[in-house]
């Protein structure tokens, strides 16, 4: 996830950057039919929400998928509880970014849509909120990417811990058996 989430986290600051971008080229120019980085900003504008819409939802799905496996693992094998406060510490650390991220770009293509549709005096409101929300983006992409990999070092000791506990139980065979069927591998 780590991987995954550097190249979505990247992309997504780019989608900003070159959505702030061609906001400014298009409030530099007039009006009208003919106004064709304001239809560029629009389209690019309805991409960049969805993208990032998407990129903090698969953080979100990570953390969320991720503290209900460490729970049942801590559960099936009788690890310290501490494990799950951990996870669960990752996840509210890294929520309140999440979900404050989503907040600022609805907020921003809001006021978007009503500089838009109301008259140019919601034209500063929209770049400041804009301006904010880059901002306040890549602060999240940290905090998200730190929340990421305290949490995958976290799992990777929780699954360490099961692992040992599953060979000392099962021997060496069980352990195999079970990547084997995990593998979708028949056994022999």
């Amino acid at each position: 996830m780590i991987r995954t989430f550097l190249v979505l986290a990247v992309t997504g600051t780019s989608l900003l950057a070159a959505n702030f971008v061609l906001g400014l080229l298009a409030s530099g120019e007039p009006r009208g039919p003919h106004a064709v980085w304001h239809a560029v900003h629009l389209l690019f504008s309805l991409a960049t929400v969805i993208g990032l819409l998407g990129i903090h939802s698969i953080v979100y799905t990570y953390f969320m998928a991720t503290v209900k496996w460490a729970k049942e693992v801590v559960r099936v094998y009788g690890l310290p509880e501490w494990f799950v406060a951990h996870a669960t510490r990752n996840k509210r650390r890294a929520m309140r970014f999440i979900m404050g991220s989503m907040a600022a770009i609805a907020v921003a293509a809001w006021l978007g849509a009503a500089a838009d549709t109301r008259g140019p005096a919601y034209a500063p409101w929209h770049l400041g909120v804009a301006a904010l929300t880059f901002a306040f983006n890549l602060g999240s992409f940290a905090v998200e990417y730190a929340g990421i990999v305290a949490h995958a070092r976290l799992l990777l000791e929780l699954k360490a811990r099961a692992d040992a506990l599953r060979e000392a139980r099962y021997g060496k065979a069980g352990v195999d058996a079970d990547a084997a069927g995990a593998a979708g591998i028949p056994a022999i």
